[in-house]
């Protein structure tokens, strides 16, 4: 008898903890159409090809570090490093149709690399031509430090510094 009667206590206690919990679950699911985000589909990638060469031997660079700045709607989207192969080249493709692209190329004893591109098609292949390094440029001598490619002759000059008149200074 004593069986009976604690089968009559669980039994309610049950039925009234799986109802409400029976009902949630139906109304969670049922409207489950009617909520959460739409789909969106990814937007179309495109193929990024770079092609990096020295440009006083018209030979490719091994090892060089392609770095890829992708921005979307003037904001940052996240970066992306990698290394040229031993023909010079780099193949990138996450790269969304219609971002802007800022391309940094970085080659030991290479002058670095930077422009900005917007991809528009589907493949793009740049080629960037790597410069020998510069001599040190100063502002306190009118030539550059050692002399190392052309120099840097010719790229800045300067300022001389304007005389103060000091007859109009007060003493």
């Amino acid at each position: 008898m004593a069986k009976t009667l604690r089968f009559r206590r669980i039994v309610p206690l049950v039925v009234m903890l799986a109802l409400p919990t029976a009902l949630m679950a139906n109304w969670w699911h049922g409207d489950s159409h009617f909520r959460g985000r739409k789909y969106k589909p990814p937007p179309p990638l495109a193929k990024i090809t770079v092609t990096v060469e020295s440009e006083q031997f018209h030979k490719p660079i091994n090892d060089a570090h392609v770095i890829f700045h992708s921005t979307r709607d003037n904001r940052p989207d996240g970066y992306m490093e990698m290394v040229t192969n031993r023909q010079g080249k780099a193949v990138i493709t996450v790269i969304p149709i219609g971002d802007t692209l800022v391309l940094q190329v970085i080659g030991n004893d290479y002058q670095t690399f930077g422009q900005v591109y917007k991809v528009d098609a589907k493949d793009k292949h740049i080629t960037v031509m790597l410069l020998p390094p510069q001599g040190q440029f100063s502002a306190y001598r009118s030539e550059p430090t050692g002399q190392v490619g052309d120099g840097g002759k010719g790229t800045t000059t300067p300022q001389q510094e304007a005389k103060q008149d000091t007859s109009s200074q007060k003493h």
